[in-house]
């Protein structure tokens, strides 16, 4: 069943297509890891107790050349003790610039162990040209992860590994997901605080994601607990499932069948103790330093989208307050868009106009612009702006702006406060505009094209309608007037 309104709901609000069979576009079908066969879960009591079953995991890998996606994290620390002579791949960031201190531990871990540390250099061009596969892939929109996990498996495959370890569940199964364990949530509080990205905030049409979230009501609190392992999990693993198939690259998550066979002590964990048996594991795995804070996978989305504007495509409000948002929320939207341009690619038109005392000519010109685009935004001259000519609008603004919206041919209706075509053009980014030929070959649309030209944009002169116009019909009822 095809409900793209649902679908970026979905992705926006949990990051992922949360129903099964639920897609985007007709031939197109997501696919969302599932859920592991709990006949299949080693239990454990202790740190030994993970440590057993971990080396358990990798002799069944003997034969296999491995290699390991390190960070400076735990969770892939530990599991690098069990791969001495095995190949690491570490992401770098902008030159090595970005977390310096996560590169240091990861080759604090590497040189410990023995391990032969290669860098991942992820930047901007690095992440757009490995955005389509994965989304191609997924057929949906992706993690901020999924580029740089996707070009980490290339290089490792590129290096003759045929196997990679990762160390992604371990913070959902041990209680490393502190903030979402720190109390006991109502089913509103945790909305909240779990929904990534509001859809009502940014869409034009949401559509309401709170069924999820009332699925594990219990009374008025949340079985959070179930809900991370359901939902939470799922996203997660996906984005690694769907990175690695990508690239066609076997990997082996050794945490991912761990369970604890005694309950997660949430008191330990809501006074500092996250993680506390991988905790302990690691100070035995490296017992000369300091076990390390928990910290997420590296991605500088705030330094890729600092100067952002927003999506332009017009499934999107246009008020959202990009100020508001974080570079991970950033990204959703700007991938979202992305993916929405490579399966239902728009051209956006614009042109704009007084509309005072519409009439054929007006609808002429944007019948005829509405033919050459997909989307047609309309800028409607202000009286302020008109004013400025030493005219007067017999029409008042608010009620132009009301005819020219009731046209079908148009798809939305904007203010034109100014003249400068480039300032709309940044925000609306369309890509052609259309303007009547009275003014083609002057030195202000000359000028105006080369601009347009220089971001991609291009200007289409339409023919005005003779024999009609705004100034036509109100010399003619003034001088009708004058007659009565």
């Amino acid at each position: 069943m095809n409900n793209k309104n649902f679908c970026m709901s979905s992705y926006l609000a949990f990051r992922y297509i949360e129903r099964e069979g639920m897609d985007f576009y007709e031939g197109l079908h997501h696919e969302n890891i599932p859920l592991p066969n709990p006949e299949q879960f080693t239990y454990v009591h202790t740190a030994e107790d993970i440590d057993k079953a971990i080396q358990k995991v990798f002799d069944s890998l003997k034969g296999e050349k491995l290699g390991i996606c390190l960070s400076g994290g735990m969770d892939s620390a530990i599991l690098a003790s069990y791969m001495r002579g095995c190949d690491a791949y570490t992401f770098r960031f902008l030159g090595g610039e970005y977390q310096k201190e996560e590169l240091a531990r990861a080759e604090y871990y590497a040189k410990y162990y023995g391990l032969n540390l290669h860098y991942v250099d992820i930047d901007w061009n690095t992440v757009q040209n490995c955005l389509e596969p994965v989304m191609r892939s997924k057929n949906a929109p992706v993690h901020s992860i999924e580029p740089q996990l996707y070009q980490a498996a290339m290089q490792a495959k590129a290096d003759g590994v045929t196997h990679l370890i990762v160390g992604e569940s371990s913070d959902l199964i041990f209680g490393g997901m502190d903030q979402l364990l720190s109390k006991d949530w109502t089913v509103e509080d945790f909305a909240k605080r779990y929904t990534f990205l509001n859809p009502e905030l940014v869409l034009k049409q949401p559509e309401d994601m709170s069924y999820l979230y009332e699925r594990y009501r219990q009374g008025g609190k949340i079985d959070f607990l179930h809900f991370m392992d359901d939902v939470f999990s799922r996203e997660s693993s996906s984005s690694y499932y769907n990175a690695f198939k990508t690239a066609g690259m076997p990997y082996t998550d050794p945490y991912a069948l761990l369970r604890m066979a005694d309950p997660l002590d949430l008191t330990r964990v809501r006074n500092g103790e996250s993680k506390y048996l991988i905790r302990e594991l690691m100070q035995i795995k490296y017992p000369e330093i300091p076990v390390p804070n928990k910290v997420p996978m590296p991605r500088p989305v705030d330094a890729y989208f600092k100067d952002w504007c927003g999506p332009i495509r017009p499934e999107f409000r246009r008020d959202i307050d990009m100020t508001q948002l974080t570079g991970n929320q950033k990204w959703q939207l700007y991938c979202l868009e992305q993916f929405l341009n490579m399966y239902e690619p728009i051209t956006i038109g614009y042109t704009t106009g007084v509309y005072d005392l519409f009439h054929i000519g007006h609808l002429n010109l944007l019948r005829k612009a509405k033919a050459q685009c997909d989307y047609l935004i309309v800028g409607v001259s202000t009286d302020e702006l008109v004013s400025y000519k030493h005219k007067h609008a017999v029409i008042p603004f608010a009620e132009r702006k009301e005819i020219v919206a009731a046209i079908k041919y148009v798809d939305e209706v904007v203010t034109q406060e100014n003249m400068n075509k480039m300032e709309a053009w940044e925000k609306y980014h369309f890509q052609v505009m259309f303007v009547g030929d009275d003014w083609k070959g002057t030195d202000k649309w000359n000028k105006i094209e080369a601009d347009l030209n220089a971001v991609g944009a291009k200007v289409v002169y339409f023919p005005y309608t003779k024999g009609t116009s705004s100034t036509l019909i109100n010399e003619t009822l003034h001088k009708l007037r004058g007659e009565k």
